[in-house]
């Protein structure tokens, strides 16, 4: 059997991260907005986030697997490629995998219904963790396969933005609102780039499963042009929301994305072609995420405190 440490690392936890702060800034932007703030609702609501995340990262392993993805060269393998590395290991067995990963999947709905039927307005909950967990379930899972037909970038803006900050925001305040999707926009595209430098050294073995991601299909090249578009559409919108005061102005705290994101292109620039000395821009754009999220987050919190 399994240790824990093993089911542990098959979820890949270093990827919550991506999540977490987005259920951080829904939350803030609620409590500076309306002054609610409920910490049991908060912590079920980041529970059911990461159970749907790690649902959504093992079943892309356990697709991945089955047709071959993941039987990479060793050079590739890293913390950021590969998936887990469980399943090419044996460390675990495919039929126990792919229980544990439904169980996740099971596990995040529960906890949407127990939101749902416990907060105001549950039938916003009901529809924004509808449309989440849709698109974590057929994020790799047939007939969407939406990662295999390279909208994967499309679908992770759209949970670890819009869909987890607003719901996170619904949760404690019971009503919808634009400004948590306004701010959450800049933190959906970095996520996005993320995922793409994620994919960019399996540009070439992806295809032979049937994946075809970005980097796939547009090259290495131009998959390094997309990435800065990317970032600097993040960093850019985020200072032309605060401008037109659609984010308050503490919230530009979350520029400070701008130091690793620096790092990651000077690296992805150099070294596009070549791994693992491309690893420090994967490890930089996944810090320029939490620096995102946690700079906006504590400038929610500035704004939220009277007379500052």
């Amino acid at each position: 059997m399994a240790s824990l440490r093993i089911w542990f690392k098959a979820t890949q936890p270093h990827s919550f991260l991506a999540s977490l702060v987005g259920v951080a800034l829904g939350t803030a932007i609620a409590w500076s907005r309306t002054g609610r703030f409920d910490a049991a609702a908060l912590a079920l609501t980041a529970l059911g986030v990461v159970c749907l995340h790690a649902g959504t990262n093992m079943s892309n392993d356990s697709i991945d697997f089955k047709r071959g993805v993941d039987n990479l060269p060793p050079r590739l393998v890293s913390p950021f490629t590969g998936g887990a590395r469980v399943l090419p290991d044996a460390a675990v067995s495919f039929e126990a995998h792919h229980r544990v990963w439904m169980g996740f999947f099971a596990a995040a709905a529960v906890i949407g219904l127990v939101l749902a039927a416990t907060r105001p307005n549950g039938w916003i909950l009901l529809a924004l963790g509808g449309i989440g967990g849709a698109i974590g379930v057929f994020y790799t899972l047939p007939p969407l396969a939406l990662q295999y037909h390279g909208v994967g970038e499309i679908a992770v803006a759209v949970i670890f933005g819009p869909l987890v900050v607003l719901g996170s925001y619904v949760v404690q305040t019971g009503a919808v609102s634009a400004e948590p999707v306004w701010a959450s926009i800049p933190l959906g595209l970095l996520v996005a780039a993320f995922l793409l430098v994620n994919e960019m050294p399996e540009h070439e073995t992806d295809p032979r499963g049937g994946k075809r991601t970005i980097p796939a299909r547009i090259g290495l090249e131009r998959s390094v042009g997309l990435y800065e578009a990317m970032v600097f559409a993040a960093l850019l919108l985020l200072v032309v929301f605060a401008v037109a005061q659609l984010v308050p102005w503490p919230s530009v705290l979350g520029l400070i994305a701008i130091v690793p994101l620096s790092t990651a292109r000077s690296v992805l620039r150099a070294h596009f072609r070549e791994y693992p000395a491309h690893i420090r821009a994967n490890a930089a754009t996944i810090q320029a995420v939490l620096l995102l999220g946690a700079g906006m987050t504590a400038g929610y919190l500035l704004a939220g405190v009277p007379n500052l």
